[in-house]
């Protein structure tokens, strides 16, 4: 990931506010280092876990150890696995959680 300086970053927020005044119009954002490895995962879990676990190994690989990186892949596989049991729950229009929070202002002093 590459180091941005401050300057640099208050220059770049700057100029994201000023760009609409200015006419300039928007432009696409650069896909990701990881998006084809995602991509090319599909809809098969057991890839899809891969490249996301690869993604922490490259990413945070020098400080964690073995050990971690098993972790924290087999949580991306649970996670995914749990995603992806949501996905199969049928909804209707009209479904509403279990509850329904409201504030009740009465109460407030």
């Amino acid at each position: 990931m590459p180091h941005i300086a401050r300057r640099e970053f208050l220059g770049s927020v700057v100029l994201s506010a000023l760009a609409p005044m200015l006419g300039v119009g928007a432009m696409p954002l650069e896909g990701a280092w990881w998006e084809p490895a995602v991509h090319a995962a599909g809809d098969d879990l057991d890839a899809l876990a891969s490249a996301l676990a690869n993604v922490v190994r490259v990413q945070y690989g020098d400080r964690l150890t073995e050990a971690d990186l098993t972790s924290v892949a087999r949580q991306i596989r649970s996670g995914l696995e749990r995603a992806e049991s949501m996905r199969k729950v049928e909804l209707a229009n009209g479904d509403e959680p279990d509850f329904v929070f409201s504030a009740d202002s009465s109460s407030h002093r």
